[in-house]
């Protein structure tokens, strides 16, 4: 067994004109809105959270099928979380996960549920806020 590298994850986030943030890793940037109330200007940072948990689930289901051998057609994750004011932050987060494959219902779910427990974006929130998920396979 060999020793895994440490990974340092090295991200600046810089404030730019008109009500935005720049995000910058790796050589790729993306752009936020730093202004909750305006969605014009961008994608939030309580968004990019729950963008960040739902793209380290699907990264963990592409990981875990391919180990398994396991035909993966198209996941998606939709989020609903309200948001609480004081102090700031969410309540009753939820998502649904859409699994669509040609593969036993029973093989599905086992994917999804390691796939929704273990990750490095996963349990930043899981060790926090425990979100309710809920599988939907099609």
């Amino acid at each position: 067994m060999h020793k895994q590298e440490e990974k340092i994850f090295d991200v600046r986030v810089k404030r730019i004109s008109g009500g935005r943030a720049e995000v910058q890793a790796h050589g790729q940037k993306i752009t936020l809105s730093t202004r909750g109330d305006d969605p014009n200007l961008g994608i939030t940072a309580p968004e990019t959270v729950l963008a960040a948990f739902g793209t380290c689930v699907i990264s963990n289901i592409n990981k875990l099928a391919g180990e398994a051998g396991l035909k993966i057609d198209d996941v998606s994750i939709e989020f609903q979380a309200k948001k609480r004011l004081s102090p700031l932050g969410f309540e009753d987060l939820r998502y649904t996960v859409t699994i669509q494959s040609p593969e036993p219902k029973e093989k599905v779910q086992a994917l999804y549920e390691k796939a929704t427990t273990n990750g490095t974006a996963t349990n930043v929130l899981l060790e926090g806020l425990k979100p309710q998920g809920e599988l939907r396979i099609q």
